[in-house]
């Protein structure tokens, strides 16, 4: 709307075609996303694709070309890695395009929305409430409440008139202006403020973070054990298939293929690649339901939320406010105020305030925004005083919450305003105060009217906080609205223990860790009362998740867990939260939620099929070095186990859909199938070399053979047991896995290496397998 007070005129499009030319606009916005080198690069070169090469170098001059098949299947793992991140980061860079953030700038008096990077030194911007700050300015005109606290870390209120300085990455709390840029790119205050205030903390990832840990393990013992391996051939001579053993050629070539046949086993290729390939495709997913995952790991942190707070208006409610009706209080002032002179007085209020959220926007549309009284001074809207004031020559106005406006006489209208807090309508109050000092009215307030507001709720909202319910979560509902409103909202939103409600007003910080606790809906909060209170769930070891859309949520955001905007809220929540949800449609997360349990319930399953072969490596060459015996398995031998029972398996396994909550500790929950797991595919093979000494007549081939498909019938029970219960589709990879060992072990049974079995190794081999799977049934408590 346009305002006669002030006719900004900004820069002649002359005047910034020379500034571009120059090069004094503002530099390219910072990124999460990685280039095409980065992404290529991370999945390249990697610790253990780089000990695979050298293997696959090895086994090349040696011209076992047949053991090199893991260089093809690492390639392969490789390019799906890489595809997946190009198919993700192209599908974050569109629907980046739905939330990507604007700004207005005045040039040749025209209001103009352009593209941040557009901005130039000298550039006139007009700032909002909700508005972040993208580079250093001089306020021109207006008045604007900011907050600094990505600058300075502390989130105080500050107030900015003209002349005084506006810093890139803070953001607009309330208020209007219009400022002059003073500079911008890598010479705004702090170039990388806007990158940190844009991203807030990023969510670890526990299970990134336990596998590499693992991995770096692995990656300290893996090259002596390979060396030792190597040199452990050298010292021992007992091969009868090899004619002439002295043979320094034909021992190079045994101890290539024994090293490579146990590194290979020990490397967990496909672990960390098929980590990164669930979470890309999640995020995949979700654009189909029109979210957008800001922070790839916040996926994986919102499956362990215990806690959902929410903010009332804009998430349960849809944001559309209408004033329903007037409610004159005679009683409490001398002036005989008629509804018309109310409609005046907040009329002219708009006119001075110019207030660009939701409450505000349904007071211009039903009183409008005219300069009908002359203000003199004003007070905008801030969530810690919840109130504005305008100071007009016949006295000084204050619209708000009653119960603040009307602190110590609230009892004599709270009646009043209870009567239609009941039905869930938002109350202001308009009242006459004495007078404005340092932004807050003194003396006493006169009550003239209630304001009634309809705020709908969401069609939605019922069905996604029971589903959230019913998914073990608890809800809380955390607003700056009246108490009582808040609590029937909550009702009928079908919140648990709605009518057990707390107005935050009169409570003490110390007393926060209490509430926070007892309650699930809260009333009159200020941001800094949000935070304390998600802090406070936090000591309790909860994970909270916050779902806010205003400028009164952004501490809350960043202090939680996880935090989500909606598209249609301010452009610093949006900034600052991991997950944005594009169609303003809160129940598009439980999606989010749902796809989170997938991941980190699915990557523990898939975990213990990798590493238990990892684990049962490293033991076995152990006990073979002890026991001066060569290492039984070539590399082509472990195909079976790495393709069909581990890698096709577990990437249908990664990405099957369910609900299913996670609990415990990541680590502790794969170490505890993975160990005994290891240690009853060893004693398989422990059990041949034992066995085999009371059958003198069984030849090294045999007793490879008969160690390979026992140590495969084990990881088969291992891959059965981790799908449990079985349903059609598991079950199917089950016995795939099954009939094509079974294949690989009779038909193609030259390429893997096996021997034809005596009788006597025919009777080890059905001991061992029965053995194992009685053994690991009484362990599991089922049978197969």
């Amino acid at each position: 709307m346009a305002r006669k007070k002030y006719s900004p005129f900004g820069l002649k499009i002359e005047e910034v075609n020379e500034r571009h030319a120059l090069g004094k606009n503002n530099v390219k916005k910072q990124t999460n996303l990685k280039s095409n080198w980065q992404i290529i690069s991370s999945n390249l070169f990697t610790f253990f694709n780089m000990i695979l090469l050298l293997l696959g170098i090895l086994l090349f001059i040696i011209q076992s070309y047949r053991n090199m098949w893991f260089v093809v299947i690492a390639a392969i793992n490789t390019g799906i890695g890489i595809f997946q991140e190009f198919r993700a980061r192209a599908t974050i860079k569109k629907l980046s395009l739905i939330t990507e953030n604007n700004i207005t700038v005045i040039r040749e008096g025209l209001f103009l929305e352009i593209d941040i990077e557009d901005i130039v030194i000298d550039d006139l911007v007009l700032y909002k409430s909700g508005k972040q700050v993208v580079a250093d300015a001089l306020v021109e005109y207006g008045e604007l409440t900011v907050n600094e606290a990505n600058i300075t870390g502390e989130s105080k209120m500050i107030i900015k008139k003209a002349g005084d300085n506006l810093f890139s990455g803070s953001y607009v709390i309330s208020g209007q202006g219009y400022s002059k840029v003073i500079a911008v790119g890598k010479d705004n205050y702090i170039d990388s403020l806007q990158r940190e205030a844009k991203t807030l903390n990023k969510p670890k990832s526990v299970i990134l973070n336990t596998l590499r840990s693992i991995l770096k393990v692995i990656g300290v013992i893996i090259i002596p054990l390979g060396i030792m391996t190597f040199i452990n051939v050298y010292n021992n001579s007992t091969y009868d298939y090899l004619p002439d053993f002295i043979a320094n050629e034909a021992l190079f070539e045994v101890a290539v293929k024994k090293m490579a046949g146990s590194m290979v086993a020990m490397v967990p290729s496909g672990l960390v690649l098929l980590t990164t390939i669930t979470f890309t495709a999640s995020v995949f997913k979700l654009s189909k339901k029109n979210t957008l995952v800001q922070e790839l790991y916040s996926i994986e942190t919102i499956a362990r939320v215990d806690v959902l707070c929410l903010d009332k208006t804009g998430t349960i409610t849809d944001g559309t406010m209408n004033v329903q009706e007037t409610v004159l209080l005679k009683q409490f002032t001398e002036t005989s105020y008629k509804k018309n002179d109310v409609k005046n007085i907040i009329s002219s209020m708009n006119y001075a305030l110019e207030d660009t959220n939701q409450t505000a926007i349904s007071l211009v549309n039903y009183f409008g925004d005219k300069k009908i009284i002359a203000a003199n001074k004003i007070v905008n809207f801030n969530s810690k005083n919840k109130y504005s004031l305008v100071s007009f020559n016949r006295g000084v106005y204050a619209i708000g919450a009653p119960e603040i406006i009307y602190r110590g006489q609230y009892k004599e209208i709270k009646h009043f305003v209870d009567e239609y807090a009941k039905k869930g309508k938002r109350v202001l109050l308009l009242a006459e105060v004495d007078s404005i000092v340092k932004g807050k009215f003194t003396g006493k307030a006169s009550a003239v009217a209630l304001i009634i507001i309809n705020d709908n709720i969401r069609e939605n909202a019922p069905a996604t906080i029971k589903e959230f319910i019913d998914s073990e979560v608890i809800v809380k509902v955390i607003s700056g609205d009246n108490a009582l409103t808040v609590s029937e909202v909550s009702r009928r939103a079908g919140v648990i223990g709605a009518d057990k409600y707390i107005s935050m007003d009169s409570v003490k910080d110390e007393d926060i860790a209490e509430v926070a606790i007892k309650y699930n809906v809260f009333g009159r909060v200020s941001p800094e009362q949000k935070k304390k209170l998600i802090i406070a769930l936090q000591d309790e070891k909860h994970k909270v998740c916050m779902i806010g859309d205003g400028v009164n949520d952004i501490l809350a955001l960043k202090q939680a867990d996880v935090s989500v905007s909606l598209a249609s809220g301010t452009d610093a929540t949006r900034n600052i939260s991991h997950i944005v949800l594009l169609d303003n449609n809160f129940g598009s997360l439980p999606h989010v939620v749902k796809q989170g349990r997938q991941i980190v319930c699915n990557i523990e399953k898939v975990s213990v099929l990798y590493l238990t072969k990892t684990l049962y490596t490293i033991l076995l060459t152990f006990v073979l070095l002890l026991t001066s015996r060569i290492y039984p398995f070539e590399p082509i031998q472990m195909f079976v186990i790495e393709t069909f029972i581990v890698g096709v398996p577990t990437l249908f396994l990664a990405l099957e859909a369910h609900n299913q909550r996670f609990k415990g500790k990541f680590f502790k929950n794969i170490m505890k199938n993975v160990v005994p797991g290891a240690l009853f595919i060893m004693a398989n093979l422990i059990g041949v070399y034992i066995f085999s000494g009371a059958f003198n007549e069984l030849t090294n081939l045999e007793i490879s053979t008969v160690g390979i498909i026992a140590a495969t019938f084990a990881y088969w029970l291992i891959l059965a047991q981790s799908y449990y219960p079985l349903n059609k589709l598991r079950a199917r990879l089950v016995i795939f896995a099954f009939v094509t060992a079974a294949i690989c072990f009779t038909v193609f049974r030259d390429v893997f290496l096996i021997s034809h079995l005596s009788i006597p190794a025919v009777l080890l081999m059905l001991l061992l397998m029965e053995t194992t799977y009685i053994s690991m049934s009484i362990y599991h408590g089922r049978f197969l």
